[in-house]
């Protein structure tokens, strides 16, 4: 389904996309296995990128820390930049982990502390999203960090799920290095599918190298949850 808000047309997505491949696809067998494997996974205008570390913010670890004594009314939206980024406030590296709170429905009327990155170590003080209602992971870069949001790969950090939820691949439950568990939404409504073959879902496979962005994903988090700053 698609929404607009504020004059955007936003998709909003239910864990569950379906990936054409087309004929005309096997006229490049000719070509490296390697360079075959980014380009079904690569579909936007950047190149393919795969860090071995991500890096985590200030403002993302005192994100983190807000939401752990609150996780009953926050949630966290999650996206990882694929290249270098120019925000409202700042220039942000490729495989930067930002961390930013979302108020869910039990949390509405309260307010929350939240912190905006203006780089590595310097932030400035926001307000958390407000609701659920859009997409968290794209508000945070449209309205938030105002970062183009086509550089970025998005996911979600809240309460661990149920064993039956997990079983079906859109998420995880991960303990992180604080010694808590949460629970990992891997899915983005827009962000992911450019970078995982038309996948709204972060693979948990070796499909587009997935189940390595989910490692890198829960080792920043862990850095995250470790210490703020």
């Amino acid at each position: 389904m698609t929404i607009a808000f504020m004059g955007v047309a936003v998709t909003e997505f239910n864990r569950r996309a379906f990936v054409g491949v087309s004929a005309g696809a096997f006229s490049t067998l000719c070509l490296p296995s390697s360079v075959l494997a980014a380009a079904q996974c690569v579909s936007g205008q950047l190149p393919g990128f795969q860090p071995t570390v991500l890096s985590v913010d200030c403002a993302s670890r005192r994100n983190y820390q807000t939401f752990r004594r609150n996780s009953e009314f926050l949630g966290l939206a999650g996206v990882v930049s694929m290249t270098f980024v120019r925000g409202s406030q700042g220039e942000y590296q490729a495989g930067n982990l930002f961390l930013f709170p979302w108020i869910k429905p039990k949390g509405k009327g309260k307010s929350f502390p939240a912190a905006m990155p203006v780089n590595a170590r310097q932030f400035v003080n926001a307000a958390a999203i407000p609701d659920g209602s859009l997409p968290v992971d794209e508000y945070f870069l449209r309205f938030v960090l105002r970062a183009p949001w086509t550089s970025f790969i998005g996911f979600q950090v809240g309460d661990p799920f149920s064993k039956a939820e997990v079983k079906l691949g859109w998420c995880s439950n991960d303990e992180l290095a604080d010694g808590k568990g949460v629970g990992i939404d891997w899915t983005s409504s827009n962000l992911n599918k450019a970078w995982f073959g038309g996948s709204h879902t972060i693979p948990h496979g070796d499909t587009c190298s997935g189940s390595e962005w989910r490692k890198l994903i829960v080792a920043g988090l862990g850095r995250a949850s470790s210490a703020a700053c």
